[in-house]
């Protein structure tokens, strides 16, 4: 499989946002075509990463030491090494935005009623775009290709705590989005 430079950054960046402690000593050659032994813990790829190479769509990763390990879920037989960074300082931010994010019921009320109050406008937004179905889980980024919108003024008039947030609907529900690391602080249905 052909991966360029700029997929190999963007999926070792969206690993590197998953909080996964690389193993340091295996017992398995870091090859293609390697049968990874059946105790290794495999961790599903993110959607993130589907999107990039839709070809991994199932498929699971290891990371060892500086190494993205992806693996066949089936054979279990590595199919694609690819060098990782992980950063763990930029995972450390995200984890401390999202436990000051707290919003009171009143908030939550407050954005249900924006979103029923909009809703012709809202499924033609989820029809647009990208026809890319993909899940959207609490804390994972928002892949770049979908728009983060502000709210209007009146939700932050009604809404102070959610000034600093933004928002995508999908599937009649709401996500609350940090813009700085556009990761979905918490899911309003």
């Amino acid at each position: 499989m052909n991966i360029n430079d700029q997929q190999r950054a963007r999926i070792s960046a969206s690993i590197s946002h998953l909080n996964v402690q690389p193993l340091t000593n295996v017992n398995f050659s870091l090859s293609v075509g390697t049968v990874v032994p059946r105790d290794v813990r495999l961790q599903p790829l993110p959607a993130e990463v589907v999107e990039i190479v839709p070809q991994y769509r199932g498929y699971n990763f290891v990371l060892v030491k500086d190494e993205i390990v992806i693996v066949e879920p089936s054979t279990y037989k590595v199919v694609t090494v690819l060098p990782y960074s992980g950063r763990s300082t930029a995972a450390a931010p995200a984890r401390a935005e999202q436990r000051k994010a707290t919003f009171t019921d009143r908030d939550r009320e407050v954005v249900r009623k924006h979103a029923k109050a909009r809703p012709v406008e809202r499924e033609k937004r989820v029809t647009t775009g990208s026809s890319v179905r993909t899940e959207i889980r609490t804390g994972e980024r928002v892949p770049e290709g979908v728009e983060i919108e502000a709210f209007p003024e009146e939700v932050y008039r009604e809404a102070p705590a959610l000034r600093e947030y933004r928002y995508i609907n999908r599937d009649s529900r709401t996500y609350i989005v940090a813009p700085g690391d556009r990761r979905i602080i918490e899911e309003i249905d």
